[in-house]
């Protein structure tokens, strides 16, 4: 039995879960993940991190901050 897969399927899905298990014919199972990118933009740069981690390795490296400084 072949069952299709729609677009709006998907959407309403992952709108409500994280990940899919799919079976191909033979009976392997296939699963897909949702997966966010970090993306920053601004100042003449964008840049898109595939991890939080990548996001603060950047900022450190430029000495940025995510707190308010107040200087006088």
């Amino acid at each position: 039995m072949t069952n299709n897969v729609t677009k709006e399927f998907l959407q309403e899905h992952f709108r409500k879960h994280d990940s899919i298990t799919l079976y191909k014919p033979d009976g392997t199972a296939v699963t897909f993940r949702k997966q966010y990118n970090l993306v920053l933009k601004g100042g003449g740069f964008k840049g898109t991190f595939k991890t939080y981690d990548e996001l603060t390795d950047f900022y450190r490296k430029r000495r940025l901050c995510l707190k308010p400084v107040i200087t006088a």
